[in-house]
C-alpha cells in the first residue's frame, strides 16, 4: 500500500511539474515553484527526484513509455486484424484510417499541450541526457509510422517508397507544424495536424481539379 502511495505521489509531482515547466519555461522554473504547485515541501520532492532536471527527464521518460506501450498494442492488433483487399477500399476511407492512426499516435505522444510544449521547446538542447531521451522518443515515433507504411505497402494500399524516409518526414513535419502552432495564440489542433499530414503523404500537394493523365498517343503507322 505504501508503494502505491509513493507511485501516486511521484505522478502527482510530475503532473504539476509539467504545468510549471510549460507555463514558466524550464530555465525560469525552480524546485519551489514545483513544490508550491504540488502542495508539498522540498524534502518530499527530494525523496523522489534529485533536482529539476531529474524531474524533466522523468516527464520525458514517461512520454517514451506511453509511446512504446502504444507500439506494443498496435503490434498485437496487427496480428488479429487482417487488411481488406485494396480493390474494396476507397482512397477516402484509406486516408481516414491513416489519419485516425496518426491522431492516436499524436494523442499519446502529446498527451496535453503542456507535454507538447516541453517536448518541442523546453527540453530541446538542455544536455546530452535529455537529448538522448528526446532522440529515443523521435526514433520510436518514426518507427511506428514506418511500420504502418510497410504493412500498408504489403497490403497493396501504399506504392513502393522509402518507408523510413517518408516516416521521418511525416513525424518531422507534424512536429514543425505543432511548434508553429505553439507560437500562435490558439490551441494546437491535433485533428487538423493528423489530417493534413495524412493528406500530404498520401496524395501530395496537387489539386484534385487537375486533369487525369492522358494515354500516350499511338505511334503513327507507316
Amino acid at each position: 500500500m505504501s508503494y502505491m502511495r509513493s507511485e501516486q505521489r511521484a505522478r502527482q509531482i510530475l503532473g504539476c511539474a509539467k504545468r510549471v515547466f510549460a507555463e514558466r519555461g524550464f530555465h525560469a522554473a525552480n524546485i519551489s515553484h514545483i513544490c508550491a504547485a504540488a502542495g508539498i515541501g522540498r524534502g518530499t520532492l527530494y525523496q523522489y527526484f534529485a533536482n529539476k532536471r531529474d524531474v524533466l527527464t522523468a516527464i520525458l521518460r514517461e512520454t517514451l513509455d506511453r509511446i512504446r506501450a502504444l507500439m506494443e498494442r498496435q503490434e498485437a492488433q496487427a496480428t488479429m486484424t487482417p487488411f481488406a483487399p485494396p480493390e474494396k477500399v476507397t482512397r477516402t476511407a484509406a486516408m481516414e484510417i491513416s489519419a485516425r492512426q496518426l491522431r492516436e499516435l499524436l494523442a499519446v505522444a502529446f498527451e496535453d499541450e503542456h507535454t507538447l510544449r516541453i517536448l518541442l521547446r523546453e527540453a530541446v538542447g538542455l544536455d546530452a541526457t535529455v537529448e538522448q531521451v528526446l532522440g529515443e522518443i523521435d526514433s520510436t515515433l518514426i518507427a511506428i509510422v514506418e511500420r504502418s507504411l510497410i504493412a500498408s505497402q504489403r497490403a497493396g494500399f501504399v506504392r513502393e517508397l522509402d518507408a523510413r524516409a517518408v516516416a521521418t518526414m511525416v513525424v518531422g513535419g507534424v512536429e514543425k507544424l505543432a511548434l508553429a502552432a505553439l507560437r500562435g495564440a490558439g490551441p494546437v489542433d491535433l485533428d487538423v495536424l493528423a489530417h493534413e499530414a495524412t493528406r500530404l503523404h498520401a496524395i501530395g500537394t496537387l489539386s484534385d481539379r487537375l486533369r487525369p493523365e492522358l494515354p500516350e498517343p499511338l505511334e503513327p503507322k507507316e
